[in-house]
């Protein structure tokens, strides 16, 4: 075959494949869903499943879209569960001592975003590979809040100087709805629609090339982290409003939900181009539904673990093929 017959099916095959690729990760959940509807005998899809699987997917999903702008970039970060955990203590010590909502949202905001400045400002000037950086810094913040707490494991917002008023579920789902659609909005805006998704993308890609095209690598990557750190911050403060108790275990398995809802939802780890927003929101939904119907089926936290194990690798292997050996970080 020549050259320009191989080019001829190399472009008729290329639409079809992008297809495949678009469409896949939309497959893989109605599959998990049947999958798992069929397996637990309906219970997954049951009233009472369903409001624990919404609360659920509304923190894996806001974590991980926060992400996206994170792992775009190319940066590996394995710390976003411990992040959002000292959030959320530190959320809940300031409204156990205010009784005021509002003082403890800013206090988990502010905390969270000097987190996402500290991981950028590292990640730019500190030539240690970032994922190493972040493993130490995720050990680090689980042993400090198991300090702060002392011989507490938990702590409750109904010992607040004043009553910190609860919410229904009815009024807790629109509050989980509403921060989920506006930072999905914003995160896609500014993903899709601005500079920055751009400049994201193309540091993923090639930090060299981003760097002598005239991107100014530092800010877009202090950029990225903060918009994580935003998603992890409305994560946090929602998990205490909801359960109204933090602890040393709070959130303590979102940060490898995270790693699994990027792949997934049909996004390389190493960003880059095919980095895109919509995976977040995809693989939050699809690992929160194995999780549930892994649990309903009456598997332990460990063999859970195994299943998610399997199933990251099989999608990696799967999608590698198209990616090209790139889906994971440099």
């Amino acid at each position: 075959m020549d050259a320009t017959a191989v080019k001829k099916a190399k472009t008729k095959s290329g639409p079809n494949a992008r297809l495949i690729g678009e469409l896949a990760p939309f497959v893989g959940l109605v599959l998990v869903i049947v999958v798992f509807t069929a397996l637990t005998g309906g219970a997954l899809l049951s009233a009472q499943n369903l409001q624990s699987l919404s609360s659920q997917v509304i923190v894996t999903s806001l974590v991980t879209i926060g992400a996206v702008f994170v792992f775009g970039s190319g940066y590996f970060d394995m710390s976003l569960g411990g992040c959002l955990c000292f959030s959320a203590v530190i959320g809940g010590e300031v409204a156990i001592a205010t009784g005021s909502l509002l003082i403890s949202f800013l206090a988990i905001v502010g905390v969270s975003l000097a987190f996402g400045i500290a991981k950028g400002v590292f990640a730019t000037t500190v030539n240690v590979p970032f994922f190493i950086f972040t493993i130490v810094l995720g050990s680090v913040i689980s042993s400090v809040v198991l300090v702060m707490l002392g011989s507490e494991s938990t702590i409750y917002l109904k010992d607040a100087v004043k009553e910190i008023p609860t919410l229904s579920f009815g009024q807790m789902t629109a509050v989980n709805v509403i921060a989920l659609a506006a930072f999905f909005v914003l995160g896609l805006i500014l993903f899709k629609y601005t500079p920055l998704g751009v400049c994201v993308k193309n540091l993923g890609g090639s930090f060299i090339a981003a760097r002598q095209s005239g991107i100014n690598t530092k800010k877009v990557t202090i950029m990225a982290f903060l918009i994580s750190a935003l998603g992890v911050a409305v994560a946090a403060f929602l998990i205490m409003l909801r359960t109204r108790t933090v602890g040393a275990t709070t959130a303590s398995g979102v940060g490898n939900s995270v790693i699994v809802a990027l792949v997934l939802g049909g996004m390389p780890l190493s960003g880059g181009p095919k980095s895109k927003i919509s995976a977040g929101l995809i693989g939050a939904v699809t690992i929160t539904i194995l999780n549930s119907g892994l649990t309903i089926m009456g598997l332990s936290a460990g063999q859970i673990q195994v299943v998610r194990g399997i199933v990251f690798i099989a999608v990696v292997f799967l999608a590698s093929f198209s990616y090209r050996g790139k889906l994971l970080p440099r």
